[in-house]
């Protein structure tokens, strides 16, 4: 196994689980200059490590998986992963072959997916609290190969806990083609995010709470601009945009960091408080500063609240850290990993997945898109239609007999 590894990755470190099956059938290597792992624990279908990012300066777990080909040799994977993920309490990557689908869409060709097969594999993931990551590539990760009548099918996965969007960069999954194998390559990446991109302008709900706000509403939307009715709309949108955008510059910008510099100083106002519970000036002290995080943590909760959009959840109690978790749940569901271009051509960058979205918006809009359009609605004008009495029979109310 060693003279394997060196000849593939010289100077790379390495850990197996040959302790646990004779085979070795995990094998996990990493560059020492990029990161340093610590073995925690193995078995004959898995290894777990504590990752260290020496350029991030982040710690993880990481869990490799390769299982066994059958439903009753693989309970005990999902038991061992189920009693490890009680304990761990920092960000977690379980990836790997789990030799098994997910849901019922996850395998085409052969037999059909039956709740018996999937039921273990869907408890520990909910057990663990575990989400996959969004990926791209290849839609099956595994085929067969055999003749016409091939199988194709989802049983590689990686996965992470909720730990991991509060505090880790976001990575992205793709399937690269398998090329010889039957497996399908998972590259996991870090998303560089191609740079710095201008922010949209959104409107903020905590900008109402400022004494200012209305003012500077008021005078945004009093200017005389000249020219027609909708031309003056859009001007001073664009003039008050501008001014709150400003008002945010000098009241907002650093509204969660100051929330948290409140939180530090109200636990130092208290704890010389408790040294000293009967200074006067130190009451004093404990109360402003009580009174001035309960605002800041006030329009920190708010702020979050509208971008992670959990409209449901009331405010109060500490649920910052929630808002995060949400907002990162999100971006990852919402991720664009892939796109098609015109060709066909699948692309994964972010300077070519922009250049792809602006080419197709500009080919809709232009004088060939409008084209196309007004040929498919002649064609619509062709297709049978309902009349005027049937639309309005589609959009009366129904009774409680119709519905079944």
């Amino acid at each position: 196994m060693e003279k394997v590894i060196n000849n593939m990755f010289g100077g790379w470190k390495y850990i197996t689980n040959l302790d646990h099956h004779y085979n070795g059938r995990v094998v996990v290597a990493w560059r020492p200059d990029y990161y340093q792992v610590k073995y925690i624990s193995g078995t004959a279908q898995s290894i777990t490590g504590l990752v260290t990012d020496v350029v991030l300066q982040k710690e993880f777990y990481i869990t490799v998986v390769y299982a066994f080909n059958t439903r009753e040799e693989r309970r005990s994977l999902w038991q061992h992963l189920e009693s490890m993920s009680g304990g761990i309490k920092q960000p977690w990557l379980v990836t790997g072959d789990f030799n098994s689908v997910l849901l019922a869409d996850d395998r085409i060709g052969g037999n059909p997916v039956t709740m018996c097969e999937v039921v273990d594999f869907q408890e520990c993931i909910d057990t663990c609290e575990l989400m996959e990551l969004p990926c791209g590539g290849s839609r099956y990760t595994w085929n067969d190969k055999y003749g016409d009548n091939r199988v194709f099918s989802k049983i590689d996965w990686a996965f992470v806990n909720r730990e991991w969007m509060d505090y880790m960069p976001v990575i992205q999954a793709i399937y690269l083609v398998e090329g010889i194998s039957d497996h399908c390559p998972l590259r996991i990446s870090k998303d560089t995010g191609g740079g710095k991109r201008d922010k949209t302008f959104k409107y903020c709900n905590v900008w109402a709470l400022h004494p200012q706000f209305k003012e500077v509403v008021t005078q945004g939307w009093q200017q005389q601009v000249a020219w027609y009715s909708m031309f003056q709309v859009v001007k001073k949108l664009k003039l008050l945009k501008k001014a709150l955008k400003k008002l945010n510059h000098q009241h907002f910008r650093n509204i969660l960091v100051e929330a948290e510099e409140d939180r530090a100083a109200l636990n130092q106002a208290q704890n010389r408080l408790h040294s000293d519970p009967s200074n006067k000036a130190l009451q004093e002290q404990e109360t402003i500063m009580y009174h001035k995080f309960r605002n800041s943590s006030y329009l920190a909760k708010m702020f979050l609240l509208q971008r992670s959009k959990a409209s449901w959840i009331k405010l109060g109690g500490d649920n910052i850290r929630y808002f995060y978790s949400v907002i990162r749940h999100k971006r990852l569901q919402q991720a664009i990993i892939q796109i098609k271009d015109h060709h066909g051509e699948l692309t994964t960058d972010n300077a070519s997945k922009t250049n792809v979205l602006v080419d197709y918006y500009e080919t809709m809009l232009s004088k060939e898109g409008r084209r196309r359009a007004k040929t498919f609605h002649s064609f619509l004008k062709n297709c049978t239609t309902l009349n005027a009495s049937q639309q309005m029979e589609l959009i009366q109310p129904y009774t409680v007999k119709e519905v079944k």
